[in-house]
């Protein structure tokens, strides 16, 4: 089985052998464990989280879909409570439906003017992942804050240059349907990139997530 390293709202799930260790997504506070078995009726979960409930949710929904999505299997158990890949790919269907958003809901967004002030800029680590280079400029724009509480994180796509302040154009959000926030995209100005060109730019973090794109 490929135990592939995810993120969700607000946990890591680092892969193991046999399943994954999930802890606190920026802090690195352990909650809990999930072992992973393949059986005759499908994959079977077993779950170590002693009191953390809440996280032993996140973590077992996140399993699911990563089981599902890598696996043949029909079936996944999560400590004795069965999920079928109908039921499930029903559930996610209904969540995105629930959570799609249209470039109605970002008409103050898509085409302003911000500045970005660079915290990762071309070519540096990220600081908790050091095998992850930034190739493109990342930050944030001062003063508009996100989903997460912190301010508003962007890509800058265009530049080949480390840059530490970007002036451009918002010319696409990503919504992100397992993340409290949406990342901006912005360029020089609107036009310059296709669709694929954009996913492609930044497709080395957001491929981690599930999303929707808004141009």
């Amino acid at each position: 089985m490929d135990f592939k390293e995810m993120k969700t709202v607000t946990l890591l799930m680092q892969p193991e052998e046999n399943g994954w260790l999930a802890v606190h997504k920026k802090y690195k506070h352990y909650y809990g464990r999930m072992t992973c078995t393949e059986g005759e009726n499908g994959i079977e979960v077993q779950t170590d989280f002693g009191g953390n409930d809440a996280e032993r949710r996140e973590a077992a929904d996140a399993a699911v879909g990563s089981l599902f999505e890598t696996s043949d299997a029909e079936q996944v158990t999560v400590d004795g409570e069965i999920v079928t890949r109908e039921s499930w790919q029903a559930a996610q269907d209904a969540l995105y439906a629930k959570c799609s958003k249209t470039r109605e809901d970002y008409a103050d967004v898509l085409g302003a003017r911000v500045r970005c002030v660079m915290d990762r800029p071309l070519g540096s680590a990220h600081p908790r992942y050091p095998d992850m280079i930034y190739p493109v400029n990342y930050g944030y724009v001062p003063g508009v804050m996100a989903g997460d509480g912190a301010e508003q994180d962007v890509y800058v796509i265009g530049p080949t240059v480390p840059l530490k302040v970007f002036d451009g154009v918002v010319v696409a959000v990503v919504h992100r349907f397992d993340d409290c926030e949406d990342k901006w995209v912005v360029a020089e100005q609107t036009g310059l990139y296709s669709e694929d060109e954009l996913r492609a730019a930044v497709a080395f973090q957001e491929k981690y997530y599930k999303s929707q794109w808004i141009l």
